[in-house]
């Protein structure tokens, strides 16, 4: 038997623990007051009522009149929220079948809901009319070549046809100038000098070549490596030498000294220049130590200690200037 409580109740904000809603099997139609809270066994859903209606806590979509729009119809199950939405699929007046060929092009027409009511084939022209200055000729592009033929520095440009291949000649004259876009869907072949200007974008799979002061057979490649994101490579803004790899590579040199008997130690660097910088330090305490060095030759500095450092004890660092 349930304890009958005529008065709120306060928590003062502190946690209802491991309590369960009123269980029912049918939502409660008389004594209605808005916020009571049940939850139906038969539909499994947790509700409150509203002061209307019993609405699913899960969310009012059920009690929602969901409206179809065109090409939809759908159906409201209010008791458990089931919602069914079923795009109109009639048969439109479009003939099933495949549209285009060779020597035709498809043509549909399209309603506001995107429905497809009319479709078609329209014939490719495959012959042009050429207007001359007093005559007029077809040419059938199936069989015929095109040529047009002009004066003393005027272009000449020919359409020849060979099986189902068909290539474009243009003969220029010495000075030619294109005022707007030019787009080239295959190869360009240009023999001669070209000026490029305000150039965006060069892509490249077989890097930039140049020939190089002297025109000979020898040729020197700039070539990106395989790419896994994109990068950029910024030249700064001086003039100089772009330094190798192996330039950059060829500055240092390091190795470790001491066998604990020794004082005077030969460090043969290879680095071909006096011009070094050298820098000990020991490598149990990492702190920089300081002893007599001689730059012997531009391969060999010699260093020498007051006392014989133990085993491998000093590193040597050697970096060229120049």
């Amino acid at each position: 038997m349930a304890l009958s409580y005529l008065t709120d109740i306060n928590l003062n904000k502190n946690e209802l623990q491991n309590a369960v809603i009123q269980k029912v099997g049918t939502d409660p139609s008389s004594g209605l007051t808005a916020g009571w809270l049940i939850y139906n066994t038969a539909s499994n859903q947790l509700k409150v009522y509203d002061g209307s209606d019993w609405a699913n806590v899960g969310g009012d979509i059920t009690r929602v009149n969901i409206t179809a729009g065109t090409g939809l119809s759908g159906t409201l199950d209010t008791q458990s929220g089931a919602h069914t939405q079923t795009i109109d699929l009639a048969n439109t007046a479009v003939t099933a079948g495949s549209y285009g060929s060779a020597t035709a092009i498809p043509t549909f027409t399209v309603d506001a809901q995107g429905r497809l009511t009319a479709a078609g084939t329209v014939s490719i022209t495959t012959s042009l009319t050429i207007d001359g200055d007093s005559t007029t000729q077809d040419v059938s592009l199936a069989d015929d070549d095109l040529k047009i033929v002009g004066t003393t520095n005027e272009i000449e440009t020919a359409v020849t046809k060979s099986g189902t291949d068909v290539s474009l000649t243009i003969g220029l004259p010495d000075d030619v100038t294109i005022g707007n876009d030019l787009t080239v869907l295959g190869d360009l072949q240009v023999t001669g000098t070209t000026t490029t200007n305000n150039v965006e974008t060069v892509s490249t799979s077989n890097g930039i070549i140049f020939e190089g002061t002297v025109a000979d057979a020898h040729e020197g490649t700039l070539l990106a490596g395989a790419l896994t994101a994109d990068v950029t490579y910024t030249l700064p803004d001086k003039t100089g030498t772009v330094a190798m790899t192996s330039d950059i590579t060829d500055r240092f040199y390091s190795t470790s000294i001491g066998d604990g008997t020794a004082t005077s130690y030969t460090v043969t660097h290879n680095l071909g220049s006096q011009d070094v910088i050298v820098q000990l330090y020991d490598t149990s305490s990492l702190d920089t130590v300081f002893a007599d060095v001689v730059r012997t030759s531009t391969s060999v500095v010699t260093i020498d200690f007051a006392a014989a450092p133990t085993s491998n004890d000093i590193r040597v660092l050697v970096t060229k200037i120049a």
